[in-house]
């Protein structure tokens, strides 16, 4: 066969897609086959096909016998290609149709690039979902051979079209579609991608596989549903769209990360799933979310366990854009919102807080003083919590350039986002760049990504605890005080003013980030290549704060002193992997081979320094050396560096650490006939946290697969589209509960008493080192053991879904193993523990299209059972965070045979509505049960009957977990309008609410929930909040069922309304798409929780659940703008 020049190819393959408009991407067509013909009858060539691929063919044999042999050069393609080839030679049109091909002799058909317009011409677009133009799209007048293809820009312009002529729209890869022409121009066509397609690629680790050959539980997510949420990452934006996927805000917090969490929570470190960027290790936090092409949450071992220790959390691989070959396009975005805080407290005004404390001092004991306030009456009339909490607005502006040639693709990308928080003082800016680029030319693919990222933070200096706590008696301001705020008047309990604390304290926290990716792939042989990965993360955070002297706390000391801290901390990743893949189809026969050797380098460096205004002055008196503390260095408040404090007293730490981590890996997959699949994969892990003796770990996976709708006696349901059985065994590592050094026994450097030693009179500590842990040369790996059924299904194309269950068990747990107190040691990190989870997850797709009107509900719903099995003790208790300075009342313990940080507590009974009650509330001997209670104080109830309430009545009482949780995502589009709704939420799970604990307490000076209003008095009986005592003498505020909710709810977390504008008004402008929006987020919940929000998102397991003074969740009112040109 002749060569043909550059343009002549081209055209060649622009004429093979216009006559291949009609094909359905099937399996079979992306088969690879090494085949060649030499003037070979087109029978021939169609009957080879059939006999030695998934394909068959139904034809016209007289067509076939009218045309001449064919030549085709001998090398491996792809079936499709091949067909392409033959296409071009014969002017043969294939059209598939279920499993079938039809094949067609092509009418004569006038082929022409669009040309110039003419009169009364009837021109248009050809767009994809996305809105991307669509080049060499076959638009045609249906019934008749006038037909052209769309130029560059997707264009076509007719001439004198008769009315009411029908524009047949068709290319490869999307669903035909019919428009009506009525004297309207210019047109848009929005192509649908066909929902046939059976093998859509997917992102799996290491590499791309075929949807339909996937053994293992994978969830993708377009591009398309990240950008179109209003978050500073993406990973935020998951929210609700993946069963099994727990995502929850920690806060409204400019710049916050959500709290994620893949099948529940399996260990006691962190739980947070690896993130691999563009087939690296790297952080999504510094993305923008119009950086994302698509999303894909590995769910099973099977899945992940390629991933090794890493992967025991789970895995989601994110694949960002690059260029495609074609003029370069732009894509600009922005948007503007205004955010306000999604609850309040319900606090005590002046008259109230009054009223209140008047109560619980006249429940004190007799002789108890009252303090001037309560005789003063009311001073001031201040809301604290308005002063600090109030409206804060975000904005956000990203831009993409991607583009290509025929050997060099590229994508530019870069990010600006402002955020002020609700909070006084937050605020949060980041910058970024991001650069995908890929050269490839004939053997070689060379790719090259780089990641640059600098964001600022400034968080809450103040106390927002004592912000509640602060009596509205008092101003924010008074010009009394030699700093101009108000600290105390009256008597009134000593709290900070936070709003003087915020103006005097300056804070940052900075980040500077860069990840660069350099790739290089060679083809060995026929479907074999060889691929070396490095990669580089390197972080450092600069943390920054600084305060003059000033005063905004009656118990600050009398003379203040200015204080520096300056910190730096370098974070360095290092990746080396090579890999060899091998990827061959023989018949039907599909083979699919990977082996590969990793080495990776993780070290950190830390250095912080103080400097303190002070100085101390030592002198003698009567023979006596004494020591006093005066104000030093710092000369000016402007004299914020480290030099700045000469004069002062300075102090410094830090450390670094390096730990290193080897791996082999290797995976198979087999496809045989499309039908019967089967993936085996392992990977062998080495990391030098562990002792010499365990260090390596061997985690093996296997899965199988049926596509049942394949097999021949499926064929009668012609209206099942897909049905695919799964399962799945992996075994995954996990070393992230440890630091780089616990299997080691440290020497710990001290010079206080509790750590040194002392000479002579022992009235200074000298400094001094000690081992204070336990060397253990055994230490292993904690393992995942995770198991998955489930099935894929597709019904005529429209309804899409997903099932699975699994059961996963974490053994050889990594916890502390509790020691006698006379050994002297710290508790040591021991393999000791299980835990179990085991759920199941449902996701379910419906999409539709009625001319102008497309529409699609996509459900997701999972259930997540965890229960913890054995910890290193018996009887041993896991205790979350006391609620009073992190001691006091504890609401969440882990034991066996319940979640992790379940809620064991008091089981509240009502009131005491007497005294006489309370004498009659006795043991079996007569004693009282609660002797400090009095008429209106907390019954509680002696669970286990030993006559005692003490902490062994303390019953399990739920926990964080939700039973159910779900998601339910609606979109519409007609015309240029396109609505989307996202409702979000959980079932069955508990919240325990903190705030109340002090807020409603009624024990100490402080204000209070305005629901202490209706504390119990001999004239309220008919109320569930007890009575006002100064002290608490019953411990009503203890850790008890009076505290705990109901935390279910129900949100419409979006609401999008947008319109695209029609290509006539862009087209003079050269704009190819302009979409303007509004949107809400998180603008109705429905809930019985009285908290001020209930989605609670903690990333202490041990706290699962606890609401305790959190940042406000955030109300988004937003407007933006989509360009593309």
């Amino acid at each position: 066969m002749k060569k043909t020049s550059l343009l002549r190819a081209c055209c060649a393959m622009l004429l093979s897609t216009l006559l291949l408009s009609w094909v359905q991407i099937a399996e079979g067509l992306k088969d690879k086959i090494d085949v060649g013909f030499r003037q070979t009858k087109v029978l021939s060539v169609l009957q080879y096909l059939e006999k030695n691929t998934r394909l068959k063919f139904s034809y016209n044999l007289d067509d076939l016998e009218k045309l001449k042999p064919v030549t085709i050069d001998k090398k491996e393609r792809t079936v499709e290609n091949l067909l392409q080839e033959i296409s071009h030679a014969t002017s043969l049109q294939f059209r598939m149709t279920e499993d079938i091909i039809l094949v067609k002799a092509a009418p004569a058909t006038s082929l022409a690039v669009a040309q110039p317009a003419q009169e009364k011409p009837v021109e248009g677009v050809v767009k994809a979902a996305g809105g991307e133009a669509l080049p060499g799209v076959s638009v045609r007048v249906k019934g008749t051979a006038h037909g052209m293809l769309t130029d560059v820009q997707g264009r076509f312009k007719f001439t004198d079209l008769p009315a009411g002529s029908v524009l047949e729209v068709s290319f490869i890869g999307y669903e035909k579609q019919e428009v009506t022409v009525n004297g309207q121009s210019p047109l848009t066509v929005t192509l649908a991608a066909s929902t046939k397609v059976l093998d859509q690629v997917v992102v799996v680790g290491y590499g791309t596989q075929s949807k339909r050959n996937v053994s293992a539980a994978i969830t993708s997510v377009k591009g398309s549903e990240i950008s179109n949420v209003a978050t500073n990452n993406p990973v935020n934006a998951l929210q609700g769209k993946v069963a099994g996927l727990t995502v929850t805000n920690t806060g409204g917090a400019p710049g916050g990360m959500a709290d994620i969490r893949l099948r529940g929570i399996s260990t006691f470190g962190s739980h947070q799933p690896l993130f691999v960027i563009d087939g690296s290790p790297g952080d999504p936090y510094y993305l923008n979310n119009n950086d994302i092409a698509s999303i894909e949450v590995l769910k099973d071992g099977a899945a992940a366990s390629i991933y090794g220790s890493k992967s025991a959390n789970g895995v989601i691989l994110v694949t960002t854009k690059k260029g495609k070959k074609g003029a370069p396009k732009i894509e600009f975005n922005t948007w503007y919102s205004v955010v306000n805080p999604t609850g309040k407290l319900h606090l005590l005004d002046a008259d109230g807080y009054l009223k209140v404390h008047s109560m619980m001092y006249d429940a004190a004991p007799a002789g108890t003083k009252k303090p001037a306030y309560l005789k003063t009456g009311v001073t001031a009339n201040t809301n604290w919590q308005d002063e600090i909490l109030g409206q804060g607005n975000s904005e956000n502006y990203s831009l993409n350039l991607t583009g290509g040639s025929e050997y060099f693709n590229y994508g530019l990308s870069g990010n600006i986002a402002n955020e002020k928080g609700t909070l006084l003082g937050t605020n949060f800016k980041k910058k970024s760049i991001r650069s995908r680029n890929e050269y490839k030319k004939g053997r070689l693919t060379v790719e090259a990504n780089l990641v640059y990222a600098e964001t600022q933070r400034r968080d809450v200096p103040y106390s927002v605890k004592d912000a509640f706590f602060q009596s509205p008696l008092l101003p924010v301001y008074d010009s009394k005080e030699k700093y101009g705020y108000a600290m105390q008047i009256n008597q009134l309990p000593k709290y900070e003013n936070a709003v003087g604390v915020n103006f005097y304290n300056d804070n940052s926290n900075k980040t500077q980030y860069f990840n660069g990716n350099a790739r290089l792939s060679l083809e060995l042989l026929k479907g074999m290549k060889f691929v070396t990965n490095l990669n580089l993360a390197n972080s450092t955070y600069f943390t920054y704060n600084y305060h003059p002297p000033y005063r905004a706390n009656a118990n600050d000391p009398l003379i203040p002193y200015a204080r520096l801290e300056d910190g730096r901390t370098t974070y360095r990743e290092r990746l080396m992997e090579n890999l060899l893949y091998y990827d061959r189809s023989f018949g039907k026969h599909n083979l699919n081979l990977l082996a590969g050797y990793t080495a990776a380098e993780s070290a950190s460096n830390s250095l912080t320094a103080v400097a303190d205004g002070k100085t101390t002055v030592y002198s003698v008196v009567d023979g006596q050396i004494v020591s006093n503390v005066i104000p030093g260095g710092f000369l000016d408040p402007s004299f914020n560096t480290m030099d700045g404090a000469s004069g002062g007293t300075y102090s410094a730490g830090g450390t670094r650490w390096q730990y290193n981590r080897l791996s082999w890996l290797g995976r198979v997959n087999y496809a045989y006939d499309g039908k019967y699949l089967l993936q085996l994969s392992v990977r062998r892990d080495g990391s030098s946290k562990f002792g010499e003796n365990r260090r390596y770990g061997t985690f093996p996976s296997a899965s199988i697969g049926w596509n049942l709708q394949s097999e021949p006696f499926m064929q009668q349901f012609n209206w099942l589209t897909m049905l695919k059985l799964r399962a799945s065994y992996g075994r995954l590592g996990n070393e992230d509960v440890l630091t780089a050094y616990d299997h080691q026994q440290l020497i710990l450097i001290k010079n206080v008493q509790g750590g040194g030693y002392v000479q002579g009179a022992g009235s200074t500590a000298w400094p001094g080192g000690a081992a204070y842990d336990l060397r253990n040369k055994d230490l292993r790996w904690e393992t995942n053991v995770s198991r998955n059924i489930g099935f894929d299904f597709s019904i005529n194309n429209k309804l899409t879904g997903a099932f699975n269950y699994f059961n996963n068990t974490t053994i050889d747990l990594l916890i502390r193993k509790a020691l006698a107190p006379s050994n002297g040691l710290n508790d040591p990190v021991m393999n000791v523990g299980r835990i179990a989870n085991r759920g199941w997850e449902l996701e379910l797709t419906w999409a539709d299209k009625k001319g102008d009107f497309n529409y699609s509900v996509t459900g997701t719903v999972s259930q997540v059972k965890n229960k913890v099995l054995e910890l290193a003790n018996d009887g041993q208790k896991l205790y979350g965070v006391g609620l009073k300075y992190g001691t006091g009342p504890v609401p969440n313990t882990t034991q066996v045979g319940s979640e992790m940080g379940a809620f064991y507590l008091y089981e509240a009974d009502g009131i005491f509505q007497s005294d006489a009650e309370v004498a009659a509330y006795k043991n079996s001997k007569g004693e009282l049960l609660q002797p400090d209670a009095k008429a209106g104080d907390i019954r509680f109830k002696d669970t286990n009957g030993d006559g005692v309430i003490d902490n062994n009545d303390k019953t399990y009482q739920g926990s964080a977990f939700p039973k159910i949780e779900y998601g339910l995502n609606m979109s519409v589009a007609w015309k240029g309008f396109d609505l989307q709704l996202f409702w979000q939420g959980v079932g069955g799970n508990k919240l325990y609410n903190g705030n109340k604990y002090e807020l409603q307490g009624m024990d100490a000076g402080r204000n209070f929930d305005v629901s202490t209003l209706n504390a119990w008095t001999p004239q309220n009986t008919n109320t569930n909040v007890p009575r006002a005592v100064l002290g608490d003498p019953n411990n009503n505020n203890r850790e008890s069922t009076r505290f705990l909710e109901s935390g279910s709810y129900l949100r419409l977390k979006m609401l999008s309304l947008g319109y695209s504008f029609s290509p006539k008004l862009l087209q003079q402008a050269k704009v190819s798409r302009l979409r303007l929006y509004v949107s809400a987020q998180n603008i109705l919940t429905f809930t019985k929780y009285s908290g001020p929000d209930p989605e609670i998102g903690r990333t202490d397991v041990l706290n699962n659940g606890l609401d305790r003074m959190m940042y406000p969740q955030n109300k988004v009112l937003m407007a933006g703008a989509q360009l593309e040109f």
